[in-house]
């Protein structure tokens, strides 16, 4: 004779369980299920111990419920593992009905307390009616059947995972949470951030390795990757009790089954964001009415009365052929959430090969600590590209201040020029590592980026910078880079000759040449400045 319904009773294992119906007490057990389908005779085979609360009774009529209990007797089943309810008179009314037929038909009936799980006598009949593998398969089919029952009864809906979870802390009889790949708790418990230590493979057939640390309790943890790019982590804490091979094969179906969840939620999610996204970045390029811009703003919290600038982050790519390509694009995600650790979420946008962040003066006490905060954000992730090996090179953009939404598009043009001139802007400030530009600080230069005719521009250079830029030319003097030179260090021969690497007399021969050529006086400051300005619209028209 195998495992017996008093083998099971004697065990004393469970405290609070009671026998109802001594009948049947050497009836033998061969395996245990939960009752959770009114058909589950067609599931349930002899010498089974079913778990129920009679739940799936409870619209069925009196001779209904006694046409299933039948079949269920026909299939010489163990025994009843019942937990009472009686919060109705129709429960009420139920219970009795059931013990009156198990009473008639001799089948034994135990009354398991409420604060008692099915899961854990389900995996202690099993591992004892049964060889372990058997037992292992069995609770497998079990574990299926009921995450199948919750993923395709239950209607998606944002509690939707919560359920599951609380589901999952049933089955493995310990406390569980979920975390992002940045380690902030998704699933409600006690957060903690540290870092996993080891490597763990369960002492069974799995399709899983898992990682674990010792804290306070022993933690299992699984990282579940979602479209390659997502990653969450699921953690299972022994609190209650050692985690057991069957644990372990209950895990492998509700990773596959919370994947399926998580992926429904980033899919969701995603389509969020981008649905946001969209509408935030047609706002700022201006590809609105005004009556649209308004309905928009609402919905984005924006205000008519804020001061507002549109920062713009792009991802210059070293090979030109990369602009637009998948891996700029992923990049630029990389990007944006670079930016999520300094800025609120919902103020920063991605589009295409373009990160935009939505800068509010009211945010900002002091402007130089958001100009320090780029400065930093900058470092860190060019820094992460290098380290990469990512050949791109990180520029920011501040577009002017504008009131109210509405001038956002004209924040955004102007940030977008920034980039556009970097190469230009960087010759002209004598700064070849520059990457921040804000347009309020270039002054007539947007001036003269703003004029499109070459013919028009050139009437705004001197004689004398056109008659160096014709000698230069000519000869390969290198006039107007050395007058450049030496305008931007305040008239220093020794400044000059230490940046352009040669030697001090050169330079002088060379003030010297464009003395003669151009009669230029260096004392004068309005002429000094329009030279200034001529050797910028030069530059910029070798940009058209």
């Amino acid at each position: 004779m195998g495992y017996t319904i008093k083998d099971f009773v004697e065990s004393n294992q469970f405290e609070g369980l009671k026998l109802i119906n001594h009948a049947g007490l050497g009836r033998e057990i061969t395996g245990a299920r939960v009752i959770s389908t009114i058909d589950i005779e067609n599931l349930a085979g002899g010498g089974q111990l079913l778990l129920t609360s009679l739940r799936v009774y409870d619209n069925l009529d009196k001779n209904t419920v006694i046409y299933h209990l039948e079949e269920l007797n026909k299939k010489r089943i163990s025994g009843f593992v019942v937990k009472r309810r009686n919060d109705t008179v129709h429960q009420k009314e139920l219970f009795e009905l059931f013990i009156h037929f198990c009473d008639e038909h001799r089948i034994p009936v135990l009354e398991l307390p409420q604060n008692i799980s099915y899961w854990v006598v389900l995996k202690y009949v099993l591992c004892h009616a049964c060889d372990l593998v058997i037992a292992k398969y069995i609770y497998n089919k079990i574990v299926q059947d009921q995450i199948n029952h919750l993923l395709l009864h239950e209607r998606y809906a944002e509690q939707t995972i919560e359920t599951f979870f609380k589901n999952l802390e049933t089955i493995v009889g310990n406390s569980v949470s979920l975390y992002d790949e940045n380690f902030h708790c998704i699933y409600p418990c006690p957060e903690n951030n540290d870092l996993i230590i080891k490597k763990y493979i369960p002492h069974t057939i799995s399709g899983h390795e898992y990682l674990c640390q010792k804290r306070e309790y022993m933690e299992y943890i699984q990282q579940i990757n979602i479209l390659n790019y997502y990653n969450y982590y699921l953690v299972v804490t022994e609190a209650n009790e050692p985690l057991d091979e069957l644990d372990f094969v209950a895990l492998d179906n509700i990773i596959t089954a919370l994947f399926y969840l998580l992926a429904q939620d980033v899919t969701k999610r995603e389509l969020e964001i981008k649905y946001y996204r969209d509408l935030s970045y047609r706002l700022m390029n201006g590809s609105m009415s005004n009556a649209e811009e308004d309905d928009v703003a609402n919905l984005l919290n924006l205000s008519v009365k804020d001061e507002y600038r549109v920062v713009t982050l792009y991802l210059k790519p070293e090979d030109r052929k990369e602009n637009f390509s998948i891996t700029q694009k992923n990049e630029s995600k990389y990007v944006a959430e670079a930016l999520y650790s300094y800025f609120p979420k919902e103020n920063v946008y991605y589009s295409g090969n373009l990160v935009l962040y939505l800068y509010n003066e009211k945010d900002w006490e002091v402007k130089k600590v958001f100009r320090n905060t780029l400065k930093e954000i900058h470092k860190e992730i060019q820094d992460s590209l290098t380290r990469r090996n990512k050949k791109f090179e990180l520029l920011i953009g501040i577009g002017k201040s504008v009131k109210g939404y509405h001038g956002l598009k004209d924040s955004f043009k102007d940030s977008k020029v920034a980039l556009e001139y970097i190469d230009l802007i960087r010759e002209v400030m004598g700064d070849r590592s520059k990457a921040i530009v804000d347009c309020a600080k270039l002054g007539f230069f947007q001036i003269f980026i703003n004029i499109h005719d070459k013919e028009e521009l050139r009437q705004y250079i001197p004689d004398s910078v056109i008659k160096l830029d014709e000698q230069d030319k000519k000869k390969n003097s290198e006039l107007i880079s050395t007058l450049e030179c030496y305008l931007n260090n305040k008239q220093s021969i020794r400044k000059t000759s230490e940046l352009m690497n040669i030697h001090a007399r050169t330079v002088s021969y060379r003030l010297s040449k464009i003395v003669d050529l151009t009669d230029i006086d260096f004392d004068n400051i309005p002429e000094i400045l329009a030279v200034r300005n001529g050797i910028v619209i030069l530059k910029i028209l070798e940009q058209l």
